[in-house]
């Protein structure tokens, strides 16, 4: 009866003990000096360097560690070295999050910290760490107190849920894919496993209308599942209407963006309200959107009756070659407390307030520290502009008030569009982006 008892708690054992895979916390870091040479395994599929990661293992063995998948969203491209003891990942640095997975040890996920950069080197330790089935230990601890009769019951056995698939495909493809309004990846979509049932299946893309769908999955079958998306029905007067009446214009102040082009800049960032379907220019410069509303949006170029973005060649032309009055172009600052860049007229005079390192891409922020009163009083009414550094989104918003991110109206290819980009140290006048990341919108209209 005593080895009976023992085997029975060796057994509920073996399931209380299960592998779970895990990223050690705090061990992903830069590789200080790392930079990639490997020549066969230097650009991605859009041409870009890759980043590499150094992924270290604990308590995973060779054959376990060949054995592992690497995943990521739509726009993330992966090759993978073995190395003794380590996984070498050359991976796109733009990836936001990392999907590790083993048909033995389950999955993880792990979003980055932060950005990576071309071709330096990061590392992180993925752990394959036993995890505790306290229900089962409770089982445990109550046959060693059982009586003789209730040793002689039959072995409890885990039950096995029973799951079906799921394919989802969208026209446009990059789509959210949620399940039960939880988001679970991007289209085209393939489900590892979804418990049987009645489920509701959604997309979601900025710019079409959310989709949704409840379908039955049965066991061992594959359920196909297709979405073609609308166009947001966006009414273009509610989104800015008269520029005099709605005083969405920052007067007395023109801008030139070409040698025969001026504009003006429309008083603060465009946002919209999901909920209520509702288009708004921000109440001031340095608004950041904040609950319901979103200032972040997918690359879609549109006009709104009399205003529009600018092109990649006039935000160069802005930036770098325009000829003013001061000589002042922009300048970093923080105005009333809020990061960013300020931009200054081509009628600014340099008499009228006082700037520090003004046309200085590796300025910081701190330059120049402009209270709201100043910027009421002294700038913005002499057609000062600021564009907050709003951050930007990959699948999660980053870098809110490190980073700015902003959209021009000129597509690279069918993937990929061109904007501005500038962070604590730096201003980049051409950057271009996937089409599917999240960037502020700062519209102009034309001064005639």
């Amino acid at each position: 009866m005593k080895k009976y008892l023992l085997l029975v708690v060796a057994v509920l054992l073996s399931f209380a003990a299960f592998a779970q895979l895990e990223v050690k916390e705090g061990s992903f870091k830069e590789v200080k000096g790392f930079v990639n040479i490997n020549t066969e395994r230097m650009y991605d599929d859009n041409d870009r360097p890759y980043a590499v990661l150094k992924i270290k293992t604990e308590n995973i063995d060779s054959k376990q560690r060949r054995e592992l998948r690497f995943g990521g969203d739509a726009q993330t491209f992966f090759e993978v070295e073995y190395k003794d003891g380590e996984v070498w990942l050359y991976i796109s640095y733009y990836a936001t999050f990392l999907k590790i997975s083993h048909e033995d040890l389950s999955s993880t996920e792990f979003w980055f910290p932060f950005d990576m950069e071309p071709k330096k080197g990061y590392e992180l330790t993925l752990v394959n760490k036993p995890s505790v089935d306290e229900d089962l230990l409770r089982r445990i601890e109550n046959l060693e107190n059982a009586s003789a009769a209730v040793l002689t019951e039959e072995p409890i056995e885990k039950p096995v849920e029973k799951v079906g698939y799921i394919t989802v495909k969208s026209t446009p493809k990059g789509a959210w894919v949620l399940v039960d309004n939880k988001i679970v990846g991007v289209t085209p979509y393939l489900s590892e496993s979804l418990v049987v049932g009645n489920h509701k299946i959604g997309v979601r893309m900025e710019g079409y209308d959310d989709d949704a769908k409840r379908v039955d999955i049965k066991e061992g079958e594959e359920v196909a599942i297709e979405f073609v998306l609308s166009s947001e029905s966006v009414d273009n007067q509610e989104i800015i209407a008269d520029k005099e009446t709605q005083n969405n214009v920052v007067k007395d102040g023109s801008f030139s963006v070409s040698p025969n082009k001026s504009v003006y800049f429309s008083k603060g960032n465009l946002q919209y309200n999901d909920s209520t379907n509702t288009w708004r220019i921000a109440e001031h410069q340095w608004d950041i959107a904040e609950g319901e509303w979103t200032d972040l949006f997918e690359w879609g170029y549109n006009n709104y009756k009399q205003w529009y973005a600018l092109t990649k060649d006039e935000w160069v032309y802005l930036f770098e070659k325009r000829n003013t009055n001061s000589g002042i172009r922009y300048a970093k600052a923080l105005v009333n407390g809020v990061t960013g860049v300020i931009l200054l007229p081509d009628s600014w005079s340099s008499s009228t307030y006082g700037l520090n390192n003004v046309n200085d891409k590796s300025a910081l922020y701190s330059s120049n520290k402009i209270s709201q009163r100043d910027w009421e009083r002294r700038l913005e009414p002499l057609g000062a502009v600021f564009l907050p550094a709003a951050g930007y989104r990959h699948g999660h918003v980053f870098r809110v008030g490190t980073a700015g991110r902003y959209w021009s109206a000129t597509e690279k290819s069918g993937n990929e569009a061109y904007g501005i980009g500038f962070t604590a140290n730096d201003i980049i006048t051409v950057y271009s982006e996937n089409r599917k990341n999240g960037f502020s919108v700062r519209l102009v209209c034309d001064t005639e």
